[in-house]
């Protein structure tokens, strides 16, 4: 099992569930055992519920991760932190298409989609970023879970999305949310 993609996977699931216990037991249906030896890499587990942890992400989140993985396997600086890196990718891709006016954005929180507070995390405040392409069902989509306050600064303050992106990091932004 790569390393990489189960070091994303569980920074994913900290992001959105209230714990691992919350995501395995309730979404794959799966023992603690069989949970904790996926992430120590001594068993994969079964297609289906591999499934289930791509629905974490969006598809186009899915194909970073996949990219993400790939390069850990030959650049170590990549393998060191791939959370980072998965990080860095999302938000420059966001950051472009914001830029050159390729993608819509909407903001939404966890209470207005999600009605199971004991499994998912509440308040999740999300910036949606959809890249479509007038082609029915082919759109790209990044997710970026930001802090409510960040979505209350630019829009109380007013300040620009692209000129929010310009002035923050990925970094930065992860220290906010920790």
């Amino acid at each position: 099992m790569n390393n990489a993609l189960i070091t994303i996977v569980l920074f994913t699931i900290k992001e959105q569930y209230v714990s691992e216990k919350a995501f395995y037991a309730n979404q794959l249906g799966i023992s603690p055992q069989s949970w904790d030896r996926w992430k120590k890499g001594e068993h994969g587990l079964k297609p289906e519920n591999m499934q289930i942890i791509s629905k974490l992400f969006t598809d186009y989140e899915w194909m970073l991760v996949q990219k993400v993985c790939r390069n850990a396997e030959i650049l170590p600086e990549v393998a060191e932190n791939p959370v980072r890196e998965y990080q860095f990718l999302k938000y420059q891709v966001a950051k472009k298409w914001i830029a050159t006016d390729l993608a819509d954005f909407k903001w939404y929180t966890t209470d207005e989609t999600v009605h199971d507070s004991e499994i998912h995390k509440p308040a999740i405040t999300t910036l949606r970023l959809e890249c479509n392409y007038d082609f029915w069902s082919y759109k790209d989509i990044i997710d970026l879970r930001l802090p409510s306050i960040i979505r209350h600064q630019i829009d109380s303050e007013k300040i620009n999305l692209l000129e929010w992106f310009n002035e923050n990091t990925p970094d930065t932004i992860t220290k906010i949310t920790e």
